[in-house]
C-alpha cells in the first residue's frame, strides 16, 4: 500500500495558458497576464505537492498540457490526456517518479460507458434525451508503483448551473431548470458506470475527481426534481454499503467552499443597491472514494487551497489575482 497525495483542480481554461505553437512566451511576454497565471496556477500546485492531478478545463490537447507541466513544473508530471472533447480538456498528472502504470479509456469507450440513456429528470412521465457533448468524463486505471491493487480515477466535469445571462430573470430560471434536469441525467449515468466499476460486493477500488458543478445548495430546482448531482453520484441511502465517501466530509465547514462568484442575476455589476458585495461561495469541486478505499482516507489530511501562495518577481498589477478561480480539493489516500 501506498501513500498519495491526490488534488481535484479546475485550471480554469488553461488553453489561454499554453500558446498553441508551443513556442516559449518572448522576453516581452512576461507582461503577459497568461504568462503570469500560468506561474500562479503551477504555485497552487507547488504548495502542496500532489502526485495525482484529476485536472479538469485542462489545454485541449496533450501536447500543450505536457508544456505547461513542462514549463511550469520541472516537468514533473506524466500526462495522461483524454481525446480532444471540445475546448476544454480532461487530464490526469501523476507523478514521474511513481512507476505507476496507466491504462484509459478512450473517447469511444467513454461515450459508451457513460451512455446518457433516455431519462425522466422532472419525473414527468416523458423521458428526455441528453447528451454529454464534449465533457464525457474521463477513466482510467492504474497499477503497480506500490500499489495494493488496480486502482480506478474518474473525472468528471459536469454540465455547469449557472446561467450566464445578466439581469434576465426569466430567461435564468428557465435556462436553471434545463441544466438542472440536464445534470439529474448525467449524474445517473456516472453512477451506473460507478455500480459497473465497485460491483455488488462494493469492492471496487474507484476515486472520483471533479468539478461536480453541484454543492450543498440544493436549490429549489433540485428540490423539485428529488436531486441534485452530487447525491445521486454518491449512490442511494437504500444501498449503504456502495455510497461513495466525501473525503472532505470532515472538514471544517466555514472553510468548505472551492469557489466564489458574483450573484449575476440580482446584481451583474458586482455591488448590490446597498453597498453590499454580492459574493456567493459554493462547494461544487470533490474527491470521492469507493466503500473499499474509505479507511484509506488519511485523517486530518484534506485541504482546500483558499489562499494564492506568493510568486517570486509577480508584478504589482497582478497581485490579488489567483491562478484559477476555483480553490481546489486535496487529500492523502493510502491506496
Amino acid at each position: 500500500m501506498a501513500r498519495f497525495i491526490v488534488m481535484s483542480l479546475n485550471g480554469e481554461d488553461m488553453g489561454d495558458l499554453v500558446p498553441k505553437n508551443l513556442s516559449d512566451y518572448p522576453p516581452e511576454g512576461k507582461g503577459s497576464q497568461f504568462y503570469w497565471r500560468a506561474k500562479m496556477l503551477a504555485k497552487i500546485i507547488t504548495s502542496v505537492g500532489p502526485h495525482i492531478i484529476g485536472l479538469v478545463e485542462a489545454p485541449v490537447t496533450k501536447d500543450r498540457t505536457e508544456k505547461f507541466v513542462h514549463d511550469n513544473l520541472d516537468d514533473g508530471y506524466d500526462v495522461y490526456q483524454a481525446e480532444r472533447r471540445g475546448i476544454l480538456g480532461l487530464a490526469f498528472l501523476i507523478g514521474k517518479n511513481l512507476d505507476i502504470q496507466v491504462k484509459a479509456r478512450t473517447k469511444e469507450e467513454s461515450n459508451d460507458d457513460f451512455r446518457l440513456a433516455p431519462f425522466d429528470a422532472d419525473g414527468d412521465g416523458i423521458k428526455e434525451l441528453y447528451s454529454w457533448y464534449n465533457r464525457v468524463p474521463y477513466e482510467v486505471e492504474m497499477s503497480g508503483g506500490g500499489l495494493e491493487d488496480k486502482t480506478k480515477l474518474v473525472l468528471i466535469h459536469a454540465k455547469s448551473k449557472g446561467a450566464f445571462i445578466p439581469g434576465d430573470l426569466f430567461a435564468y430560471d428557465r435556462l436553471s431548470r434545463a441544466n438542472r434536469m440536464k445534470l439529474r441525467a448525467q449524474a445517473a449515468a456516472v453512477r451506473r458506470r460507478l455500480d459497473e466499476l465497485v460491483g455488488s460486493d462494493g469492492s471496487g477500488r474507484v476515486v472520483v475527481f471533479g468539478d461536480m458543478n453541484d454543492g450543498p445548495e440544493f436549490d429549489h430546482y433540485a428540490a423539485m426534481l428529488g436531486g441534485a448531482f452530487l447525491e445521486p453520484v454518491m449512490g442511494s441511502i437504500w444501498d449503504p454499503a456502495n455510497v461513495f465517501f466525501n473525503t472532505h466530509a470532515n472538514f471544517n465547514k466555514k472553510d468548505r467552499w472551492t469557489i466564489d462568484f458574483s450573484d449575476r442575476v440580482v446584481n451583474p455589476l458586482k455591488e448590490s443597491r446597498y453597498g453590499m458585495p454580492t459574493e456567493l461561495r459554493s462547494w461544487i469541486d470533490h474527491i470521492l472514494v469507493s466503500p473499499a478505499l474509505k479507511d484509506g482516507v488519511e485523517e486530518e489530511t484534506a485541504g482546500i487551497v483558499h489562499r494564492q501562495p506568493l510568486v517570486p518577481s509577480l508584478p504589482r498589477k497582478y497581485r490579488g489575482k489567483r491562478g484559477t478561480d476555483h480553490h481546489p480539493p486535496y487529500v492523502d489516500l493510502n491506496l
